[in-house]
């Protein structure tokens, strides 16, 4: 119990502070519509001067119920010193829309900065993605399902990498992890995955581990290794997958942290080791 007051309790800091930092960060532009039939928002955080930056898209988690694209805004402020535009969607949330409204929210969000990010002085021809958690989720299934981004005329040559934080990649997986935790908080999660897939028989369906190839976007996978809410077997599993398919894959194990923990890093100290990794995977695999 103290221990989940205290999570709420840092969580709370931490959305304090990113709706300060999106107050007052002056090269920011909110709110933007990035799809006509969409009722969902993006903030573009640019770098103060320079142009064709490389570009990162961040999706927020939150067990696909929760949150949204101001949570991630502190993350946006460390990361423009690293010279990169940040671009952070919002998505649609659960219980008014399962996977496929999301992924397709999420892919659009990406559809729209291939096509628009040079205006906002980012490279379009430079653009990883990333999400934490169930945004993770959200963005292997958009890269990697190509029905997805098809849908919008783009494809997933056009990524440059994907990074995930504290994803989950396996629904099966991680449903029986929950049924085996138990309580009121496995059963809630199991409730919604099984909303969110639109049934239990949907999970191989709406699970990125199943689109597993060799010619995806190079990947960095990112977990904690007291993660109790994904735990660390499933990234290893993930991993595991890339590799036997010939994908790029690169993975990081951070010792002594848990599913929000890595968060929460990247939210309260100076420069967290997850910012310097993220960094140097954009700028590596976006050269100019």
């Amino acid at each position: 119990m103290i221990s989940r007051l205290l999570y709420y309790l840092k969580l709370y800091r931490a959305y304090r502070v990113a709706r300060r930092f999106r107050a007052r960060y002056e090269h920011v532009k909110r709110d933007i519509a990035f799809h006509p039939e969409m009722n969902v928002r993006l903030d573009v955080y640019s770098p103060s001067v320079g142009a064709h930056h490389p570009v990162l898209i961040l999706v927020h988690g939150g067990s696909w119920s929760k949150y949204n694209k101001e949570m991630f805004a502190p993350a946006a402020m460390k990361l423009l010193p690293e010279a990169m535009v940040v671009v952070i969607p919002d998505h649609t949330l659960y219980p008014h829309a399962g996977y496929e409204q999301m992924t397709h929210e999420v892919a659009a969000a990406l559809s729209w900065t291939l096509e628009n990010i040079e205006q906002y002085g980012g490279d379009p021809e430079r653009v990883v993605v990333a999400g934490h958690s169930s945004g993770g989720h959200l963005v292997g299934l958009a890269v990697m399902d190509r029905r997805f981004l098809q849908a919008y005329g783009h494809d997933k040559g056009e990524v440059r990498g994907l990074v995930f934080a504290s994803s989950g990649y396996d629904l099966r997986a991680q449903y029986a992890c929950e049924k085996t935790r138990g309580g009121t908080r496995g059963t809630r999660l199991m409730k919604t995955m099984v909303g969110v897939a639109g049934g239990v028989e949907n999970f191989p369906r709406a699970s990125p581990i199943n689109y597993v190839q060799r010619d995806l976007p190079p990947i960095l996978i990112l977990h904690g290794d007291e993660d109790r809410t994904v735990p660390v077997e499933i990234a290893l599993d993930f991993h595991a997958a890339l590799q036997e398919a010939g994908a790029q894959s690169e993975l990081k194990i951070y010792p002594g942290r848990g599913h929000s923990e890595i968060l929460f890093s990247a939210l309260t100290e100076k420069r967290a080791q997850i910012v310097a990794d993220i960094s140097d995977f954009v700028h590596s695999r976006t050269p100019k």
